[in-house]
């Protein structure tokens, strides 16, 4: 039943009720007005019926209405019956539903809309970032194809050649540099396009017509479109900075390596990295032999706890000069002076040595040869002196010895005063032959002549104490031009020194030998030895580690053999004896 048929039949039952009550009235004698009174009731009643019929849902249909048109559109809508109200309520429960839906897409429309405009501000502020990074960079920016045609380039790059961006654009990317430089740069992109790392060197013709070195890093934009990225960085500044670098690093490489000082660079640890020409030279090595080898190497063995403690010193100080002594590969000795600097990282991390040693050896033996000059000048005025005193004594002593009735103790004491004359005089000759060696009688003689009279002298006062003298001398030793009772000097001091090296007995071996263009003799025994820190002083003169001993008979010895243009060495082992060798040159 639709909204009107009830309305209708609700008019109809309350006309009814009021034509009932209107014959009524009239039946019972009621005045018009009264019966048109009592109606009124039952017409209010009417009309409140169709009000609550029909107005109400449209009340509520109209807040509906209300509410979705402020945007709600979960609006709860009844739909009740199939008249008039409930149609109209299904048709505006449709038309909410398709404007949420109209609403939801519109509210998503304005979402990306807003997102799209948002990421085209992010693009365009990013564009323009990198176009200021392209415009404003310290290098220049080449935009090329694979042919090498320029597309497009920065300001730097028409500040670089002094052109416009027009003329630039013109020019293939290639015909900027120098023809002998394009081998270099084609090859780095061959190479360069299989690794996708294009990286190289070469120089450029600048808008002034002037050379300028460059460095390429290319890298691939778009590979389908064939467009490359060129950053051009003018290095001619650094490349110019390095050549003066070389020039300089080679200037002083030439100085250290034609220096006549020992120059030299070891690690943080000691080793040799670097040394020059003259300490290869002068320690007669090879290169290869002493790169990586600890600097202790060519130290000299007794200065090795001196040189530890300098070190500790220098690596706290940064910089020692200090007294040193090497030694060469064939252990002979060089005594300089040594200034060492270290070297440190970025950092300030200790690296390495950088030391200079000078070679004094020779100034050394001219000082000492000053030194001995005088000293033997004086000798000479001193024995001079002493002999003359002596031999007044010598005399005197010797006549008195010749007087008669003289007191048996006056004659042993006048004896005992000739026998030390003598041995004065035979210092006092020592001290002769040491400041002013004479010439000799120098003539061709065997050497084993001179040697076993000398044996023989001593051998029967050794055997007294326990020592044996053996003798092993090959026949036919070549003639040496010597002067004999220099040499039978030289056998004596040996073998006494030998002798006295054994206190408690033992055997002297004596072997004389030919030995190419010279004669070899050696006296070895098996006394006590010599330790390593005398070996280096043995020929000092008034050097002796004996108790009554005058430090002349080694270095009178080596002075005699010297003058024979021989040599005199010493080879010893503590506590298993010592090998004192003569060598002579054979006579022409």
């Amino acid at each position: 039943m639709t909204l009107s048929s009830k309305t209708a039949a609700v008019v109809a039952a309350f006309g009814a009720v009021w034509a009932c009550l209107g014959a009524a009235g009239l039946w019972l004698g009621l005045p018009a007005w009264a019966v048109l009174l009592s109606a009124l009731p039952a017409a209010g009643v009417a009309g409140w019926t169709v009000s609550r019929l029909v107005r109400r849902p449209l009340e509520r249909l109209l807040q509906a209405a209300e509410i979705a048109a402020n945007g709600e559109w979960n609006v709860p809508i009844e739909v009740r019956g199939e008249d008039e109200t409930g149609r109209l309520a299904k048709c505006l429960l449709t038309l909410t539903e398709e404007l949420r839906r109209k609403s939801d897409s519109t509210d998503a429309l304005g979402a990306e809309t807003s997102h799209r405009r948002e990421t085209e501000r992010e693009l365009r502020e990013r564009e323009e970032y990198y176009r200021r990074l392209f415009e404003y960079s310290n290098d220049a920016v080449f935009i090329t194809d694979f042919d090498g045609r320029i597309l497009e380039i920065n300001n730097k790059a028409c500040a670089m050649f002094g052109t416009t961006r027009e003329e630039l654009l013109r020019i293939p990317f290639m015909d900027l540099q120098l023809p002998e430089e394009t081998g270099r740069s084609k090859a780095a992109y061959k190479t360069g396009t299989q690794t996708g790392s294009i990286r190289y060197e070469t120089r450029f013709k600048a808008g002034d017509g002037d050379p300028i070195d460059v460095e390429v890093s290319a890298s691939i934009v778009d590979m389908k479109k064939g467009i490359l990225q060129n950053i051009v960085s003018n290095i001619t500044e650094r490349k110019e900075a390095e050549r003066n670098l070389r020039e300089s690093e080679e200037k002083f490489r030439t100085f250290m390596e034609t220096a006549s000082d020992l120059m030299f660079i070891t690690d943080a640890e000691g080793r040799f990295s670097w040394m020059n020409q003259a300490m290869l030279y002068t320690l007669g090595y090879a290169r290869e032999e002493l790169i990586g080898v600890p600097f202790a190497e060519v130290l000299d063995r007794d200065h090795l706890e001196s040189a530890r403690m300098k070190r500790r010193q220098f690596i706290e100080w940064g910089e020692n000069i200090h007294q040193l002594v090497w030694e060469t590969k064939t252990r002979k000795k060089i005594h300089g002076e040594m200034k060492t600097t270290a070297i440190y990282d970025n950092d300030g991390k200790f690296r390495g040595i950088r030391g200079v040693f000078r070679d004094v050896t020779e100034r050394k033996k001219v000082e000492e040869s000053q030194r001995l000059a005088e000293l033997g000048k004086l000798a000479s005025d001193m024995a001079h002196e002493v002999n003359n005193q002596i031999a007044v004594i010598s005399t005197r002593a010797a006549v008195a010895k010749m007087r008669k009735n003289a007191p048996e103790e006056v004659d042993k004491d006048l004896s005992v005063i000739v026998s030390q004359c003598e041995q004065v005089k035979d210092i006092v000759k020592r001290l002769l032959m040491f400041s002013k060696p004479s010439r000799g009688d120098f003539r061709p003689q065997n050497p084993a002549d001179a040697l076993q009279l000398v044996v023989q002298l001593l051998e029967d006062q050794f055997r007294k104490h326990n020592v044996a003298l053996e003798t092993r001398i090959e026949p036919g030793l070549p003639p040496v031009r010597m002067d004999e009772k220099q040499m039978q000097e030289v056998y004596m001091n040996l073998l006494r020194n030998a002798f006295e090296a054994m206190p408690d007995g033992g055997t002297i071996t004596v072997t004389a030998a030919p030995d190419g263009d010279t004669v070899r003799i050696d006296f070895e025994d098996q006394g006590t030895g010599i330790s390593e820190a005398d070996m280096a002083r043995i020929f000092d003169p008034f050097f002796t580690t004996k108790e009554n001993g005058t430090g002349l008979g080694l270095s009178v010895c080596y002075g005699i053999v010297q003058a024979h243009k021989g040599d005199l060495k010493y080879k010893s082992r503590p506590g298993k004896g010592t090998t004192a060798t003569v060598i002579l040159p054979a006579a022409d």
